[in-house]
């Protein structure tokens, strides 16, 4: 969940400020992947998935996959560690797979 700040400022030089919740996509269920671009080892962070299972892939830019995982052993705020530093320089896809849908996000590889 990302947290905006809001503030509304009157002519008599009073303000106001009100931290305004934003849901992505309804949910507060997110895959982050840092640092990005990265030189091989990076964090997948994953969020909001606790007690459910999951398939981790890494695919290429024609869709091969080049790293599976099954996760079951899930945190409300999950971290793994992937080793990629043998994988050639470019652009590489990590897909978080759920019985309720997928997530994607982009990762350059240097």
């Amino acid at each position: 969940m990302l947290h905006w700040s809001v503030s509304q400022a009157a002519a008599q030089s009073s303000a106001t400020a009100a931290k305004v919740p934003v849901r992505l996509n309804g949910d507060d269920k997110a895959l982050l992947v840092y640092p990005n671009p990265s030189a091989g080892i990076v964090h997948v962070a994953i969020n909001g998935f606790e007690g459910r299972k999951l398939e981790l892939q890494v695919l290429n830019v024609i869709g091969t996959v080049l790293y599976r995982e099954t996760l079951t052993e899930l945190n409300d705020r999950y971290v793994k560690v992937l080793d990629l530093t043998k994988f050639t320089s470019g652009l590489y896809y990590v897909k978080l797979e759920t019985a309720g849908g997928n997530e994607m996000r982009k990762l350059v590889i240097r």
